[in-house]
C-alpha cells in the first residue's frame, strides 16, 4: 500500500463533512476553499457555486454541463435529449436548455482532466418518483485500454421541483485514495435512471465536478 499523505486525509475528511452539512443545510453561508487543490494546469478556473447550501468546496463546470451548446460533447441513448428549461438557481449564468432524461435512457458527458481517487460531482435535477434515483458513475479508460466506472453515491433523489443534489462521490473513495495517491485520468460522467418502472424521467442541469487535480 502507497503512503498516503496528510493532505489527502484532510481532503476526504472535508469532502465527507460538505456531504454530511449539504444533508440538512438550507441557507447562505460563506467559506474559502483551497483553490490550490484545483488542476490549474488543466485550465480550470473554481468556483463556489453551493455556498448557499453550506458547500464550501471549489467547483468546475463539467463540459458543456448547462447543456446550452445542446448535446455537443454528450453521448446521448435511450430518448435522452437537450429540452427547453432551465434551473431557477442559474448557477453556472442564466439559461434556457437541460438534459431530459427518460426511463430507460441514459446519458454520458464529455470527458475532462480529474483525480480519479475521489472526483466529486454536484449538480441540478428534477423528476423520477417512488422507489426511483438518478444513477451517476465517473467513466474512464484503464491503463490496460478497458472501460471502467466508479459509481458516486448518494446519486439524485426523487424530486418534483428542481433541487441541488448532494456532493456526490466514491463510496471506496478513502480506500482510492489511500492506494491509488493521486492518479489521475479522463474522466466523463454516465447519468441512468434506475428503479421502479425503469426509473421514471429526470431533468439534469448545471453538472459541476470538483476533480481533486493538485497542481
Amino acid at each position: 500500500m502507497r503512503h498516503v499523505s496528510g493532505s489527502g486525509i484532510r481532503r476526504t475528511a472535508a469532502v465527507v463533512a460538505a456531504a454530511l452539512v449539504a444533508f440538512g443545510a438550507f441557507g447562505a453561508g460563506s467559506a474559502r476553499a483551497g483553490e490550490g487543490l484545483l488542476g490549474l494546469s488543466c485550465g480550470y478556473d473554481p468556483s463556489h457555486p453551493f455556498l448557499r447550501w453550506l458547500d464550501p468546496l471549489p467547483y468546475v463546470l463539467a463540459p458543456n454541463g448547462g447543456l446550452e451548446n445542446g448535446a455537443s460533447g454528450w453521448k446521448l441513448a435511450g430518448g435522452a435529449k437537450v429540452a427547453s428549461g432551465n434551473s431557477p438557481f442559474n448557477l453556472s449564468g442564466a439559461g434556457s436548455r437541460s438534459l431530459y432524461l427518460p426511463a430507460g435512457s441514459s446519458a454520458t458527458s464529455p470527458r475532462m482532466c480529474v483525480e480519479l481517487t475521489l472526483p466529486v460531482v454536484r449538480f441540478v435535477s428534477k423528476g423520477g418518483g417512488l422507489l426511483t434515483g438518478l444513477k451517476v458513475e465517473g467513466v474512464y479508460t484503464d491503463v490496460f485500454g478497458n472501460e471502467q466506472s466508479l459509481v458516486l453515491l448518494p446519486g439524485a433523489l426523487p424530486s418534483s421541483s428542481w433541487q441541488p443534489t448532494l456532493p456526490l462521490l466514491q463510496l471506496g473513495g478513502l480506500v482510492n485514495a489511500l492506494t491509488l495517491n493521486g492518479t489521475t485520468t479522463e474522466m466523463s460522467f454516465r447519468f441512468t435512471p434506475v428503479g421502479l418502472f425503469g426509473g421514471g424521467d429526470w431533468y439534469v442541469d448545471e453538472v459541476f465536478v470538483d476533480p481533486w487535480k493538485r497542481t
